[in-house]
């Protein structure tokens, strides 16, 4: 029997926990890192020409059950002969520093596996020797040496066994899964398997075997390049070795352009970073749709891992700024004629971004640009860049402005510069107003040119069935359907199309029933449209907030109806089509009613209520030729009006066409469109009526 020196019960016990499948399987890892270093050392005996990959057989049983696994990492190197035997036991070993070996590796298995047994083949004094031991967690012998059995018998080289899992974290993060084993063993080693100069490794799970660097070598494009990052005051010179492969070598991984970070040859941590090189793939050779992988070495990594090589020991930020480096010389050395080509896309989305969302447009090009991550493109990684960088501008213009208003306000001397801080202070405002202006035009520039095409299209369809739905479209675009306005819809309508001050109306009822809306009545009319909204100053309202009686005192004298007729519709043949008596219907049953809103409001409609009653249709066909033969014409010559008499004196009827309803619209909006430096095109409307 052996024993290792120190506490190591206690030692173990202190080792830091795994988070995560890769962690879970870094003594396995270990195993495997120990088998290429054995065969690297049978090599350095070797002459030149006598020299062999050399082989490691990793097979796996029964692993969908930790508590059951079976793990097997066999090599054909150099064995544990006397020096190593001896550097086995002694832990925090420099045996193998020079290789970046920690010496704790082992320490890891008595974490993570109850039975553990070693058995070697070495050349010793007397010629081959043999050494067969179990390795248990325990403060004294570890080493509980055994006799060889016949079928243990092995060329040169180690046969280590585990078995069953132990520990809450590694059975909770052992792999279960063929492929999930596969993804991390293949992360893990991927730079020795790019390169494509280690052992040959073989891995067997419950029967299935996978050879690498075959594996991953297969999916290499390409020769690989080797570039150097500039002399860096932190991080010194970083070596990439620079691959393209087919899109199956990042399976498994998180995004699919990988950045190798290696502490001593060995694979530590590998990093996404689709959004740093910003290419969703790559070409080379003809070959599309490639990822990236690269490989960085440098003493700066090796310096800076911790002793089971699972993390570097430096924060997140600078790491983040290391793969910066790397890929900004990726960029340039690597791949410069893809990455110029994506820079004018990318320009080119931004520039389409800002037309569309102006707010964000409030520095120069190239300013915006540096401050957006390199692979954004869409508007909303645009604008999550860009932020942040907005509400500070924000805040330094408002606190400047608080402070011109704090020294005017007080008794202290106005320096005799204050004059240019005022034109400085006016000049960012008066640009943070255009831009504003110019995000709330395009908003309204994108309706209008979607209801232009939405005319058009119902035009063209003239009497046909397909695309009847259209013509509810045109009324939900301007304003939901069957809705009674709340103040939590005040925005989603675009009522604004019809009459400005309607921009941020509350009060509307749109294709409802009057008995769903009026008191005492069982109507089954459906105006389009009609609102009451104080906004358009058509009256004020009385309340029953808390069931009280209602006060009537001061009912509404004013109420809008809106009717919208389907574009280029030409017949109206029945009595019940004729526009004058529909709309005469409507302020009938408005009349004297009570309208039930929202908020448990109640509004009285005056006896003597006027009503603006405004149809939206094409004048052609019935309309122009029958029903409005002797209404007069608007002062535009486009429209009609008709004033209505008797007990409806004071209410009128006007037919605005559709042409004009959205021109007018234009037209209100023009000097908004041209203070924001914005054009409107020729009207889809106008030029295919």
């Amino acid at each position: 029997m052996a024993s290792i020196d120190q506490n190591i019960v206690n030692r173990v016990k202190k080792l830091t926990k795994p988070s995560n499948a890769a962690q879970a399987l870094q003594p396995v890892f270990e195993a495997v890192s120990n088998a290429k270093f054995a065969i690297d050392d049978l090599n350095e005996r070797r002459s030149e020409s006598n020299r062999r990959n050399g082989r490691i057989d990793v097979e796996v049983g029964k692993l969908s059950d930790p508590t059951k696994v079976t793990v097997v990492v066999a090599d054909d190197g150099i064995g544990l002969d006397k020096a190593r035997f001896d550097a086995f036991c002694v832990v925090d070993t420099d045996f193998k520093s020079k290789k970046g070996g920690k010496g704790v590796g082992r320490l890891f298995w008595l974490d993570s596996f109850k039975n553990i047994s070693v058995f070697s083949v070495f050349n010793g004094p007397d010629g081959i020797e043999t050494r067969a031991f179990d390795f248990v967690l325990s403060n004294e012998d570890q080493i509980i040496e055994r006799d060889r059995e016949a079928d243990d018998a092995l060329s040169l080289g180690t046969r280590i066994e585990f078995s069953e899992v132990r520990g809450d974290r590694y059975i909770q993060h052992f792999p279960k899964k063929r492929d999930t084993f596969l993804r991390y063993f293949s992360a893990h080693f991927i730079a020795d398997f790019l390169v494509g100069s280690g052992p040959d490794i073989f891995v067997n799970l419950n029967g299935d075997i996978t050879a690498y660097p075959q594996a991953i070598s297969e999916l290499v494009v390409g020769e690989k390049v080797i570039i150097e990052t500039p002399q860096h005051d932190d991080f010194g010179v970083l070596t990439i070795e620079c691959f393209t492969c087919k899109e199956d070598a990042s399976k498994g991984l998180d995004g699919m352009h990988q950045l190798h970070l290696l502490a001593d040859d060995r694979t530590v941590s590998t990093r996404e970073v689709d959004k740093l090189i910003g290419l969703r793939r790559l070409e080379r050779n003809g070959v599309e749709d490639l990822v990236f992988h690269g490989c960085v070495s440098g003493e700066y990594l090796n310096d800076h891992v911790n002793e089971g090589r699972t993390a570097f020991t430096v924060d997140e930020k600078k790491l983040k700024a290391l793969s910066r480096l790397c890929i900004d010389a990726v960029k340039e050395r690597f791949l410069p004629k893809q990455i110029e080509e994506y820079e004018k896309a990318r320009r080119a989305d931004y520039q389409d971004f800002v037309s569309r969302y102006p707010i964000y447009g409030f520095e120069d090009e190239e300013t915006q640009l540096d401050r957006i991550p390199f692979g954004s493109r869409t508007p909303e990684e645009f604008a999550a860049g860009l932020i942040k960088h907005q509400i500070r501008n924000e805040e330094t213009r408002r606190q400047s402005l608080e402070e011109i208003i704090e020294l005017l306000s007080g008794e202290k001397n106005v320096p005799d510069n204050f004059d240019q801080t005022v034109v400085e202070a006016a000049k960012d405002l008066k640009k943070s107003e255009k831009l504003a202006l110019a995000q709330h035009v395009v908003k309204r520039k994108l309706v209008l040119e979607v209801m232009e095409r939405l005319i058009l299209r119902v035009r063209k369809r003239g009497e046909k069935k397909e695309d009847f739905h259209l013509e509810k479209t045109l009324h939900t675009f301007i304003c939901p359907m069957n809705v009674v306005g709340k103040r939590a819809e005040s925005s989603s309508h675009d009522l604004w199309v019809v009459d400005e001050r309607l921009a941020f109306t509350q009060s509307f009822a749109s294709d409802k029933r009057l008995d769903q809306v009026l008191g005492d009545t069982d109507s089954d009319l459906r105006p389009d449209l009609f609102l009451w909204d104080q906004a358009f100053g058509l009256g004020v309202v009385g309340d029953q907030s808390n069931g009280d009686d209602i006060d009537l005192s001061e009912p509404l004298s004013k109420i809008m109806i809106v009717e919208f007729k389907r574009p280029g519709r030409t017949s109206y043949p029945k009595p019940e089509d004729d526009v004058e008596r529909q709309v005469v219907k409507y302020i009938k049953q408005l009349k004297g009613g009570q309208i039930e809103a929202f908020d448990r409001r109640r509004i009285r409609v005056a006896p003597d209520c006027r009503f603006f009653c405004y149809v939206v249709a094409d004048i052609v066909g019935d309309l122009a030729d029958e029903q409005m033969v002797g209404w007069n014409h608007t002062a535009n010559g486009e429209g009609r009006i008709r004033s209505l008499g008797g007990e409806l004196e004071g209410s009128s009827i006007e037919v605005v066409q559709w042409t004009e309803l959205i021109n007018e619209a234009w037209s209100r909006n023009m000097a908004s469109i041209n203070a924001a430096g914005l054009r409107r095109g020729k009207s889809v409307v106008d030029s295919q009526k």
